[in-house]
């Protein structure tokens, strides 16, 4: 009998695979960040701003910033987990750029449909700043 792989509060089984959201796929340093602050471009919208510039990797990467005057740990963390599921649901960049999104207070109570349709905007405008 094998075990039952580990599920999330949800039910729903944990992400693995293609769409998993692993290291290789994350901004992780403070120097990798503050290159795509100094390098990137910038593209505002009302939850969010977005930093891109050209990838280093050959992969799409992701890396999220949240203050503390946006919630506690906890209204921080999901709303992480949300962005990392915007982000997997558009893969919305052909060519590999790193991508910091910066969270605006504000965001935590903002409904997921709007901050899909932000974050999907701000996707438009960021593809159409680089051509």
């Amino acid at each position: 009998m094998s075990p039952e792989p580990s599920r999330l509060p949800s039910g729903v089984p944990r992400t693995r695979g293609p769409e998993a959201f692993g290291k290789a796929r994350r901004i992780l340093r403070r120097a990798e960040f503050l290159q795509v602050y100094e390098t990137g471009r910038r593209v505002a919208g009302r939850s969010f701003v977005f930093f891109l510039r050209a990838g280093t990797t050959g992969a799409t990467r992701l890396g999220i910033t949240i203050t503390k005057k946006t919630g506690s740990s906890v209204v921080r963390n999901q709303l992480r987990r949300r962005i990392r599921e915007l982000f997997r649901r558009t893969e919305p960049f052909p060519a590999p750029v790193d991508l910091v999104v910066n969270v605006r207070p504000g965001a935590e109570k903002t409904p997921f449909r709007d901050l899909a349709e932000d974050f999907a905007r701000l996707v438009r405008r960021a593809g159409e700043a680089g051509r």
